[in-house]
């Protein structure tokens, strides 16, 4: 038996722990078969909220980066008054785009919706 409950393919003795994905068989963990009601759905759900802090995150990386390359010429032990100045405008309308673009796509979702 293969690690994940399928048989192993060419192989009869069991040595290997790798799993055959070649047979058309069906793989029940990303089907949901094997989920019970609520379990399923717990599950789907911590999918959801990890994939969105993944999201935040690298927009998070993507602004840091982008107001960096910006706003900062060469690195020092403080920032310029021009250099804050520069970091938190581009902050603001980063966080300003985003949620005008979040809200449209809102707007068009609640349309498409009726």
């Amino acid at each position: 038996m293969g690690l994940f409950g399928g048989t192993v393919e060419g192989s009869s003795s069991g040595d290997s722990k790798l799993r055959s994905y070649g047979g058309g068989e069906t793989d029940s963990f990303s089907s949901g078969q094997d989920l019970g009601g609520a379990a399923g759905g717990d599950i789907q759900a911590q999918v959801a909220m990890e994939q969105q802090k993944l999201q935040f995150m690298n927009q998070v990386h993507h602004l840091n980066e982008t107001c960096w390359d910006l706003c900062v010429g060469n690195p020092s032990s403080s920032l310029s008054g021009r250099e804050e100045t520069c970091l938190t405008n581009c902050v603001d309308r980063f966080i300003d785009t985003t949620l005008l673009i979040t809200n449209r796509f809102a707007q068009l979702a609640q349309k498409m919706g009726r």
